[in-house]
């Protein structure tokens, strides 16, 4: 399926009718291969995977029926109608053949398949809808039906899925579904069974019918038939009436009631069936589900929501490979590879998935992370495919971001803000951890042309310059503020976010770095900034206990105190407070894990906290009050 446009439907609202208009509707194109939806919840990813599902129907046949709901509720009250378009591009001269009197030609003469399903209510009262599925992108082609349907039903692997129960026996069971699909089983329907004979069966049909021979040959089994008729049915007879009973296997001998008793379940390396756990049996069913994908000789369609239902990280991983594998290329026997779309909750899926196979979808809006539609350079793809780890994978599911350079901010800012009444996790605000060269490799995701992800980034980076006075072991090769002019700071300013464009903005600490930061904006973060440098200097040789944490913290007090009487300024206290953090005597991170627990027993105000970080709160969580 090449791509996917949808009008009114869900989420997605209607189509543009003039320039002036803003398109509400949706227009996805995916690859042939993986397709990953991303993004948080009621986002439109499962609006994405149900629209493909009503349009295509699935391999199940699992009844889905069109509701009030699915039809668009925009601010002039719920849509009338909704359209959901399927279209298939690049056919094989085999697909072109099967789908001959459906097809549609371009102006260039290249053939393609559409799908279009279109929903009219009725009677809203009773919830009646008229549904229809045509050809043609304007649904004005021949309907869809017989083979052509069949052949285009996709898989789907619905969310939180009861593996165990799908790969049970009985009547119409999907494991039945799968097997009878199975090229291997398309002479298993030949009743090869002779009575009289004594070679054994070799078909399904034949074992089934031989069982019912030798079940009603079985001397108990006869022995109860026998003693039905002779006392009582004989008793029951009326003149010429002959009642007769015999036991038998309970159904008909045919294929599908022979794959209907199988079951496919794990065993231990003993062969002894024991049962096992959800996320093994999830494993399991996808695993019977792309069986029967990898045998397709048109190319099949998977759609998963939330693969990672019951997995563990590392089968997470696991099973994000082989699904990729199934669909980078030709499978055995020239079979057609599986194209995949899947909607995930999932850092790990999102993690161990190329960032040209994400799609981000975000308030109905949809944002492929393929090559040339971002900023991402060839050179960032490839930096993303070796470091973008789990935990840099949260950036795909939040609200609004945090990118910081260091450890230090990143356990410390989202205690800040909650400290200022504006907790990230109430905003939807993730803090990712980039590193010192990776900032604007990982903010580039969110960058393109045209309509912008409606995601804010702020890039949280340190100015690098260092204050008056500050010592030489101190400020290495750093230039000194007060030794260049306005414009110099300025155009320093302006090169530290010049790769700013759309959502992504840079906020460049107002001096030096965070720490420094933090302890010049007032005495009161001065004397929190210099109980955390004193209590991670202790830390080096052994974690304080409670007792000797009170102790550090008075004697830090007491410094803050006299430099106060001495008249100290903030910048020379400061740079006391900064030293130990820049000749390495303590940890930058552990200095912020203390700072950051210290926060809950100090009262703070915005003018507290540097002013560029109260700017990159505002734009991340909007204005700060305090």
């Amino acid at each position: 399926m090449a791509h996917l446009r949808v009008e009114n439907f869900r989420v997605f609202g209607a189509a543009a009718q003039s320039e002036d208009e803003v398109d509400e509707s949706l227009d996805l194109a995916f690859t042939a291969g993986t397709n990953v939806l991303v993004g948080e919840n009621d986002s439109g990813k499962t609006a994405i995977i149900d629209a493909i599902r009503l349009c295509l129907q699935t391999a199940a046949t699992d009844y889905y029926r069109v509701s009030r709901d699915d039809f668009h509720l925009a601010k002039d009250g719920r849509a009338e109608t909704f359209t959901i378009v399927c279209g298939f591009t690049g056919l094989s001269t085999e697909e072109q053949a099967v789908f001959l009197e459906l097809l549609t030609h371009d102006r260039d003469g290249a053939a393609w398949l559409c799908v279009t399903f279109k929903a009219q209510r009725m009677d809203p009262v009773r919830n009646r809808v008229s549904v229809t599925t045509r050809t043609g992108p304007d649904g004005n082609g021949p309907a869809l039906d017989g083979a052509a349907r069949e052949l285009l039903r996709a898989t789907y692997l619905r969310p939180l899925r009861d593996a165990e129960a799908e790969l049970r026996s009985g009547r119409g069971s999907r494991l039945s579904q799968i097997l009878a699909s199975y090229p291997a089983m398309k002479d298993q329907d030949v009743d090869d069974y002779d009575p009289e004979g004594g070679d054994p069966p070799s078909t399904l049909k034949g074992i089934l019918r031989r069982a019912e021979h030798d079940i009603r040959c079985n001397s108990a089994v006869s022995a109860v038939s026998q003693d039905i008729n002779s006392a009582y049915l004989q008793q029951f007879a009326i003149g010429d009436d002959v009642l007769r009973a015999e036991i038998g296997v309970a159904t008909d001998a045919t294929l599908a009631r022979a794959l209907e008793r199988l079951e496919l379940n794990l065993f231990s390396e003993s062969d002894e069936w024991t049962r096992r756990g959800l996320g093994y049996n999830n494993a399991l069913f996808m695993a019977a589900e792309l069986l029967l994908l990898g045998k397709s000789e048109l190319a099949p369609l998977l759609l998963i929501e939330e693969p990672e239902a019951h997995l563990h990280p590392q089968l997470q991983t696991r099973i994000m490979e082989l699904l990729r594998d199934k669909a980078q290329g030709p499978q055995e026997r020239g079979t057609a590879p599986v194209q995949v779309i899947l909607t995930t909750h999932s850092p790990n899926l999102a993690s161990s998935t190329p960032v040209e196979c994400l799609t981000l979808v975000a308030r109905g809006r949809t944002f492929p992370l393929r090559r040339n539609m971002t900023r991402l350079t060839g050179e960032d793809y490839a930096f993303l495919t070796r470091f973008l780890d789990v935990t840099k994978a949260n950036m795909f599911f939040a609200r609004g971001l945090a990118m910081v350079e260091g450890d230090a901010e990143a356990i410390f800012l989202p205690a800040l803000a909650a400290a200022l009444g504006i907790p990230f996790n109430e905003h939807g605000v993730s803090v990712v951890n980039v590193g010192h060269v990776g900032l604007f490799r990982y903010s580039r995701v969110f960058q393109r042309s045209g309509e912008q992800i409606p995601v804010p980034v702020a890039c949280i980076r340190d100015r690098d310059l260092v204050p008056a006075g500050t010592p030489e072991k101190m400020s290495g090769k750093l230039k000194c503020w007060d030794e260049m002019t306005e414009q110099q700071i300025a155009a320093h300013v302006a090169d530290l976010a010049s790769d700013d464009d759309g959502p992504v903005k840079t906020f460049v600490s107002n001096w030096w770095t965070l720490e420094y930061d933090l302890a010049v904006t007032s005495w009161t973060m001065a004397r929190l900034m210099h109980r955390a440098v004193k209590l991670a200097s202790v830390a080096e040789q052994s974690w304080p206990d409670p007792a000797k944490t009170v102790q550090v913290i008075a004697r830090a007090d007491k410094d803050i105190d006299e430099w106060e009487r001495q008249n100290l300024t903030l910048e020379q206290a400061a740079l006391k407070i900064y030293e130990p953090l820049k000749l390495n005597r303590a940890s930058k991170s552990i200095t912020a894990q203390f700072a950051a627990q210290l926060l809950a027993s100090t009262s703070l105000t915005n003018h507290d906290v540097p002013p560029y970080l109260i700017d990159a709160f505002t734009y991340l969580c909007g204005e700060v009050t305090r």
